[in-house]
């Protein structure tokens, strides 16, 4: 036994020393204890960037939502509507009419209605002007008889018209 494995003997038979508890935690020098940001910077440098990438699919997602690629169920349900302004029957027209004013919200039904504007057919372009008209209380000037590159202009209105934050606001 060596003269050092008696005083640690000593010490040990004598107890915990004054002030602290046996089984006590003893803090670790100060040189020796890292800061939190420290410790996880790797963790935390993963997690904002984990974040961001999320928030950058959301913006991009929700970006593309509104182009149209990949329309809602009511969309899908205002074009089958809005198909029959086709039909020779003006009491299917008009029945139509009232289904698209009574099952589509009018966010929806306005782009959609913008969008019949520029159909081939005469009669479905005069339908969706006069409910363009209902719905929003604007008349842009659109003639649905007019020549090519005087709808065009009168649609490119309506679009402006919608893409005011003001005017969708109302919807």
């Amino acid at each position: 036994m060596s003269s050092t494995d008696g005083a640690e003997g000593v010490a040990a038979a004598a107890g915990p020393s004054p002030g602290t508890e046996a089984g006590a935690f003893s803090p670790k020098p100060p040189a020796a204890r890292k800061g939190f940001l420290t410790r996880h910077r790797a963790a935390i440098l993963l997690a904002a960037l984990v974040l961001y990438t999320v928030a950058l699919a959301v913006a991009v997602g929700d970006e593309i939502f509104h182009l149209g690629f990949f329309p809602t169920d009511m969309e899908r349900q205002a074009r089958t509507i809005i198909e029959e302004f086709d039909d020779p029957d003006p009491g299917v027209r008009s029945a139509a009419v009232e289904r698209l004013f009574q099952q589509i919200e009018g966010f929806v039904a306005v782009p959609e209605l913008i969008r019949a504007l520029g159909s081939p057919s005469p009669q479905r372009r005069a339908v969706a002007n006069d409910c363009l008209k209902r719905l929003t209380h604007a008349d842009l000037g659109f003639d649905p008889n007019a020549a090519p590159a005087e709808r065009e202009a009168a649609i490119a209105a309506w679009r402006a018209w919608w893409d005011d934050p003001a005017n969708q606001r109302r919807f």
